[in-house]
């Protein structure tokens, strides 16, 4: 018995101790995860269950209105037009068509994202097709501005310089760099337009209704980390078992 308490056995003791309380560590940060995306999902309902705002180009707090339900009336700049590029679309190649909408009764603008297109389609003189002229009141979900990530592996947007001609095709909505090649002031929120309730389902531009939310695979991780203390501990302790049959 005495064995086991001391020289290299005390050392392997030491380090299955440890091994165990990191195993249950990354198991409770799994639960505290999805805690905090439980609360994420429910600041999220709160949002798109509060009543809709309506915008009129005053000025707006773009992290109060985030993921909140918005409607517009103003009328397309189809000359301001633009691609997201790189969204597939149940696996077909696309982009998504951002179109500036001049606000009724206002000198300013909001970025709209009108839905999904084919990327044979994405050329500015082929989705003339998708251009809608006069006057439109729009509903969708106001959405902060997405930024240029830190990551150098990362594709970033160039900010359009004075002179330079305008960007066609963008990685991400980016409303501080777009703002700098449109004449006109845009909110600090752009819209993801709601399908219309009458338009044919697969017809572009395609639009996803409301916001898909899950609780991701926290909870099964948490099991993973927890089974795995659980089958350490199982293993050396039969390990233990034996060396005791020895020295008995």
């Amino acid at each position: 018995m005495r064995k086991l308490l001391a020289g290299k056995w005390l050392i392997r003791h030491l380090l299955v101790l440890a091994a165990i309380i990191v195993l249950i560590n990354l198991g409770l940060w799994q639960l505290r995860r999805l805690e905090q995306r439980r609360a994420l999902n429910e600041a999220i309902l709160a949002g798109l269950n509060a009543p809709v705002t309506v915008l009129s180009g005053q000025d707006i707090d773009p992290k109060a209105l985030n993921l909140h339900r918005v409607t517009v009336t103003g009328t397309f700049d189809n000359d301001e037009s633009m691609v997201i590029v790189n969204r597939p679309f149940n696996g077909l190649p696309g982009v998504r068509l951002v179109v500036p909408l001049r606000i009724e009764g206002s000198d300013g603008a909001v970025l709209v994202d009108r839905g999904w297109i084919p990327l044979a389609e994405s050329a500015p003189d082929k989705r003339q097709i998708y251009e809608e002229n006069g006057t439109v009141k729009i509903e969708g979900i106001a959405y902060k501005t997405q930024l240029q990530p830190n990551r150098w592996l990362i594709p970033t947007d160039p900010t359009p310089g004075p002179g330079e001609s305008r960007l066609d095709e963008w990685f991400r909505v980016d409303i501080k760099r777009i703002q700098a090649q449109v004449p006109y002031s845009l909110l600090p929120i752009f819209i993801k337009q709601s399908p219309n309730e009458d338009a044919a389902p697969d017809i572009p531009p395609l639009r996803e209704e409301g916001i898909e939310l899950s609780e991701g695979s926290h909870f099964s991780y948490a099991l993973q980390w927890f089974s795995f203390a659980v089958i350490l501990v199982i293993v050396y302790g039969a390990l233990i078992r034996q060396e005791l049959k020895k020295v008995g």
